[in-house]
């Protein structure tokens, strides 16, 4: 990553021994850390003068030793960064500046370091010895003044899908023998916090428990014995050892982040959990990942109609989807679970001739994304990637992990090494939010963690609400692969789960507008090819709006009821609306750097949205001389807007 770095340095040096607390803030000075290192080390959060973390303690066991636990400190550093950061692959942002204080305490055998931006704080620990020892615990501790409301995707299993319901409760009225996924929402009076972690890497995922008005982070220790489980898709952990990982203490571990916002939307301007991590790994060319849509053949199961051949997991129905593709200019296909054996990539399904589809995909212009279950990567990942690189396959999905161990952690991160020396890109499912991979592997396009579409198949879980507290909340943590694109459409009284012709939640306008609210560099065109051709002028428009966006300004919203978002690609705005239950008018003030692009072209819920979800209006039209646009929005409706 290509960078340019002002640093104003202001070194404090003193003596072994020193004690005196710290205050550390944002460069807007609106975020004040107070670090207190006379005995345990812990620290507190103001905000605009309030508080809204008071003193909670942090620290690691490390062997024999307890850092953070009476420790003296030998020496204190301050530093004023200011960093542009250009995008690998744009996801918000084509450049963004990386802006923040930080302050460096260091000890005889580790460091702490702490950082103050202005959308928020974090901080880390780092050893300072070339030894490896077992890390047996991290206390990570959140102490609110309050018993503020939360927003969690509660479980009581540390194996789980990553895909829970939000509970939305005030701390002390949460059930103590569950934890939490992050991130997780603190709702401190007028203020959102958000908690989570970033730069994960050869450490296990955390979880957060509540404990009175307090979040307590939960780790699961390293594996020692696995077990298959669900007839060889799952390999959990059965036995584990007694301590969280064996490293060498030379490195960093994760960073403690709480972003801090004074408006709901402002979450959506802000990419610190991608900032906090390490930027693209060393000597590796990225120049090769290509963003884009995928055509996909599972959520629709192949539903494919009209045509001269019986459709299914076969070759006839895979080169349909690449000459489907090839026309409408989509760069992939994913080919999901059924292409080679159960449990061997290497042996291939004598329906599905991939070697011939690569071919055929590589005449046309296509990339073939195949599916893989994690355990099969795991053995045969050498083997399999030297072989889907002789076919021409342009990228994998995994899925089926349902843990964030440090094994799993490790395991990840090798796919991402692995993948990018093949020039694979990578889209991960069945697995924990992914904070901060996508930095130092741009190949990793997307990432799951999420009550996605698919749940419309079984459920009904995957509600309009649902729908506007994921970009506030689990999309804060990077590209979120939801999956959207369905045409036929529902209100909730009308809905009905279907495996064979899935139905998704809300308008159909709700659907366009995932395509600019949700970010996914590798974005999935959901349904079949035939209800695509069904439904053409939606379709298309959906075709236009890019995966990727060099500028993001949110507009409005609330989490839970409605959001508004502006993006830019290249020279072209396009504006996206999604909305709750509640029907909603909107006036939208568009931003100063959109009112000279006058001319739009909607995609927005009709008449009779509000009852058959199907319904939309396709119409130009313009704001008026004061960049307003007035927009009106069904219960479980959106709008679209591309601005030219």
């Amino acid at each position: 990553m290509k960078y340019f770095l002002v640093i104003l340095l202001l070194c404090i040096t003193v003596l072994s021994g020193y004690s005196q607390n710290q205050i550390l803030s944002s460069p807007d000075g609106k975020n004040i850390i107070g670090i207190f290192t006379d005995g345990d080390l812990s620290y507190s959060v103001k905000h605009n003068d309030e508080t809204i973390l008071e003193r909670s303690p942090l620290s690691m066991k490390v062997g024999d030793e307890d850092w953070g636990i009476s420790s003296k400190v030998l020496r204190v550093d301050r530093q004023f960064i200011n960093v542009k950061v250009i995008y690998t692959v744009p996801r918000k942002y084509k450049t963004a500046s990386d802006q923040y204080n930080k302050l460096i305490l260091t000890y005889k055998d580790f460091q702490v370091e702490f950082r103050a931006y202005n959308d928020g704080i974090a901080y880390r620990f780092s050893g300072r010895r070339n030894l490896v020892k077992p890390v047996h615990k991290e206390t990570v501790c959140y102490n609110f003044p309050e018993n503020y409301e939360t927003y969690t995707l509660l479980t009581d299993k540390l194996q789980n899908w990553f895909e829970e319901d939000y509970t939305i409760k005030n701390i002390e009225d949460l059930p103590v023998d569950r934890f939490s996924i992050t991130p997780v929402m603190v709702c401190a009076r007028s203020f959102k916090l958000l908690l989570a972690e970033a730069n994960l890497f050869n450490y296990p995922g955390m979880f957060l428990q509540p404990a009175g008005k307090s979040f307590k982070g939960l780790f699961a220790n390293y594996p020692l014995k696995e077990e298959l489980l669900e007839d060889g898709n799952k390999l959990y952990a059965a036995v584990r050892e007694n301590f969280l990982v064996e490293t060498n203490l030379s490195r960093s571990f994760p960073w403690r982040v709480m972003g801090i916002f004074e408006k709901d939307s402002d979450i959506l301007s802000s990419d610190l959990v991608y900032l906090l991590s390490d930027e693209k790994a060393p000597g590796v060319d990225f120049s090769w990942v290509k963003p884009g849509k995928v055509l996909w053949d599972w959520w629709n199961d192949r539903n494919i109609y009209n045509v001269s051949f019986v459709s299914g997991i076969n070759t006839e129905t895979y080169n349909y989807l690449v000459d489907y593709a090839a026309r409408y200019g989509i760069e992939y296909i994913l080919i999901d679970e059924g292409w080679s054996a159960r449990d061997n990539l290497l042996e291939l399904n004598p329906e599905v001739d991939i070697p011939a589809i690569c071919k055929h995909a590589q005449e046309k212009g296509v990339g073939v994304i195949l599916w893989a279950k994690w355990i099969n990567v795991d053995r045969q990942m050498e083997e399999a990637f030297d072989l889907f690189g002789q076919w021409g396959v342009k990228g994998v999905k995994i899925d089926f992990m349902d843990r964030n161990d440090a094994r799993m952690v490790n395991f990840l991160h090798q796919v991402a090494q692995k993948s990018a020396e093949h020039h694979l890109l990578v889209d991960f499912h069945g697995v924990y939010p992914c904070l901060g991979i996508t930095r130092r592997y741009p190949n990793v396009m997307t990432y799951e963690g999420v009550i996605g579409l698919e749940y419309n198949k079984w459920s009904t879980r995957a509600t309009v609400t649902h729908d506007l507290i994921i970009p506030y909340l689990r999309m804060w943590a990077g590209p979120m692969d939801y999956t959207p694109g369905a045409m036929l459409n529902s209100q909730a009284e009308t809905f009905h789960a279907s495996q064979r012709e899935p139905v998704s939640q809300g308008t159909r306008s709700h659907q366009v507008a995932m395509y600019i609210i949700y970010e996914s560099p590798l974005q999935m065109l959901s349904d079949s090819p035939t209800k695509y051709e069904e439904n053409i002028p939606s379709f298309e428009f959906i075709n236009t709006i890019p995966t990727t966006w060099d500028e993001t300004i949110p507009l409005d919203g609330k989490i839970g009821e409605y959001l508004v978002v502006a993006r830019r690609s290249g020279e072209t705005w396009y504006v996206g609306g999604l909305n709750g239950n509640e029907p909603r008018d909107l006036e939208i003030k568009l931003p100063p750097v959109i009112n000279d692009h006058k001319s739009m072209i909607i995609h927005a819920d009709g008449e009779n949205a509000f009852k058959e979800g199907k319904d939309y209006r396709l119409y130009d039209e313009t704001a008026d001389k004061d960049g307003i646009l007035t927009i009106k929005m069904a219960r479980g409706g959106g709008f679209a807007a591309i601005i030219s």
